[in-house]
Order: structure tokens, then C-alpha cells, then sequence
């Protein structure tokens, strides 16, 4: 199965905990049950969603029981960084290099689209992005090769 590259990054700090709240529900894992794991009341994680106020040693741990990165995304945009999910090491097969082909292919022409005045700035850093993030992808996956980890 090719892997899926690219999520959509949040326009704010509030959106990006919106959406981890939204992929928790999604996943029946409520905030009550979010705030027990992350050893808070469930009054103080919704006020520190809300205001944008959660401190950054919680961000790790509220990205790990929301199951989410939207918030560690938004702030790594906001810095002009890429957050490219780390995969399991395993042997590549031929679709996933066909899906690289496709992923470049594409950044190349959203490129060559913008310099042309064909396409916008945002629908071209998107198609970037998602190149980036596919060679990044093979890149440590080829670093895992021989290390190859157990998928459960």
C-alpha cells in the first residue's frame, strides 16, 4: 500500500486543537478521558484548548492521547518546517515508488504552473509540500532498511 503524504496544516493554533479534539472524538476518546490521562480537570484542558494556552510540555503528551499532530503541525508551519511522519522500516515496493514518481512529478509541473501564472501560491506549496514529504518518506525509510521494525 503507498503511503499517504501530506496533512493538511491548521490556519490557526485554535483550528489545529479543534481538529485534535475532532480526531479524538472520531477515535471515542473523550476529553474527560484526555484530561485524566494527561493528569488534568477536564475544565483546565478545555480552557487551555480554547484560549490556546496549554503549555509545551503537555503538547507532546496531548498529541499522544488525541492521537492527533494538527497543533505540533500548525507551530512547525509557523516556523517554516515540514513534520513528516516517521515510517515503520520495511521493504519498498513498486507502487510506493510509482506513488514517489507521481508526488514529484506533480511538484514539478505546480512549479512550473506558478512560474507560468497557471496556478496559485497556495495550491503550489501544497503539491511542494506533499513531494517533500514523499522523498523525505523513502528517505527514512531507506535509513530503516536495516533496522526494519515489527508492524503490529
Amino acid at each position: 500500500m503507498a503511503p499517504r503524504f501530506s496533512k493538511p496544516v491548521p490556519g490557526s493554533l485554535r483550528a489545529a486543537f479543534e481538529m485534535d479534539r475532532d480526531h479524538a472524538k472520531r477515535h471515542r476518546r473523550s476529553m474527560e478521558h484526555v484530561a485524566e490521562l494527561m493528569d488534568e480537570t477536564p475544565g483546565n484542558l478545555y480552557k487551555m484548548t480554547e484560549n490556546g494556552t496549554m503549555y509545551v510540555s503537555r503538547l507532546l503528551g496531548w498529541a499522544h492521547h488525541t492521537g492527533s499532530d494538527a497543533v505540533v503541525r500548525y507551530l512547525a508551519a509557523r516556523l517554516g518546517k515540514v513534520v513528516i511522519d516517521v515510517p515503520p522500516g520495511r521493504a519498498t515496493e513498486s507502487a510506493d515508488v510509482h506513488a514517489l514518481q507521481a508526488a514529484l512529478n506533480a511538484s514539478v509541473g505546480a512549479l512550473l504552473g506558478f512560474m507560468s501564472g497557471e496556478l496559485d501560491r497556495d495550491a503550489c506549496m501544497a503539491t511542494l509540500g506533499a513531494g517533500l514529504e514523499s522523498l523525505a518518506w523513502h528517505r527514512e525509510n531507506v535509513r530503516k532498511s536495516d533496522q526494519p521494525e515489527l508492524e503490529f
